[in-house]
């Protein structure tokens, strides 16, 4: 390749850098949509021979 279209390349991927890093991030949400929940309980109790 030339140098004049390297050089053409580079300014154009230094611009695209440049509009990046000037966009802000999306941050983390403020709310929560959903809310927590309380813990299951998954002991077993009772049965057949239980007197």
């Amino acid at each position: 390749m030339e140098d004049k279209t390297i050089e053409m390349m580079k300014k154009l991927i230094e611009e695209k850098k440049k509009k990046s890093s000037q966009q802000g991030s999306i941050g983390r949400p403020k709310k929560n949509i959903g809310g927590t929940r309380k813990a299951r309980i998954s002991k077993k109790t009772g049965g057949v021979f239980d007197k």
